[in-house]
């Protein structure tokens, strides 16, 4: 897999919440998957929705592709401002992406 394909599927998750001020949540791993969530990353995890999963390794591709705190990035030729921060929901991690 290449960093580019990595870097689109974030940015098709990025676009679902940042027009709306929301954020990406991506799960810590669980069985070789990360599960998606768009919401407020500041509130319980039972109001966020869920937007299925994607695979660890495209998971773990974004991490290394993007830092903690303020990013900009060009993808596809559009660009996405966000921060990425890790958080806890109950009882796992997760990464969030916020707009910034």
């Amino acid at each position: 897999m290449s960093a580019h394909e990595s870097l689109l599927s974030l940015a098709e998750y990025l676009e679902l919440p940042l027009r709306a001020g929301e954020s990406v949540i991506m799960m810590q791993e669980c069985d070789a998957s990360c599960g998606m969530y768009v919401g407020n990353a500041s509130r319980d995890q039972s109001v966020l929705v869920y937007h299925g999963t994607i695979a660890a390794s495209i998971a773990r591709e974004i991490v290394q592709r993007t830092r903690t705190g303020r990013n900009r990035i060009e993808i596809a030729g559009q660009v996405f401002r966000f921060v990425r921060s890790a958080i806890h929901f109950e009882d796992r991690g997760a990464v969030a992406f916020e707009p910034a």
